[in-house]
């Protein structure tokens, strides 16, 4: 997958001269996905929390074209619906009998492996595609 990005940490997401801390400053609002269009889009915005400075962009989107494959994993119903737009890690997602269904956060992909996003409610969003493209609104 060709991407204008980088995750970095498993919680930065670093584009250009922007580093974005979605862990802390940012949080999930929409998940999208059209078949038809072979198209998936994540949405970030800004926290209100005290902590975030007034500088940060207001929005992140990641738009991913030529979508493959598009995985949704739940989450775990014993936890509050408030932790369903916190980040915990974004990295990669394989298959493969050694990754035991564990998230890969720092690593050199495969090609078949996907992209994944892992949130504190323990949802995995994974995605392969031809493009991924971090669009950052300020």
């Amino acid at each position: 997958m060709i991407e204008n990005f980088t995750i970095k940490d498993s919680i930065y997401l670093v584009s250009g001269e922007d580093t974005l801390d979605l862990h802390n400053n940012y949080d999930m609002t929409e998940i999208t996905y059209s078949v038809a269009e072979r198209r998936a889009t994540l949405t970030w915005v800004r926290s209100t929390g005290d902590w975030v400075p007034a500088t940060e962009p207001l929005q992140l989107r990641i738009e991913f074209h030529g979508v493959s494959c598009f995985r949704f994993m739940p989450r775990d119903p014993q936890l509050p619906f408030t932790e369903d737009n916190c980040l915990s890690n974004a990295g990669y997602w394989t298959d493969e009998d050694w990754c035991d269904r564990v998230m890969i956060c720092e690593a050199d992909p495969e090609p078949h492996w996907l992209r994944a996003f892992q949130f504190q409610s323990g949802a995995i969003v994974a995605i392969a595609a031809d493009e991924a493209k971090a669009i950052i609104r300020r």
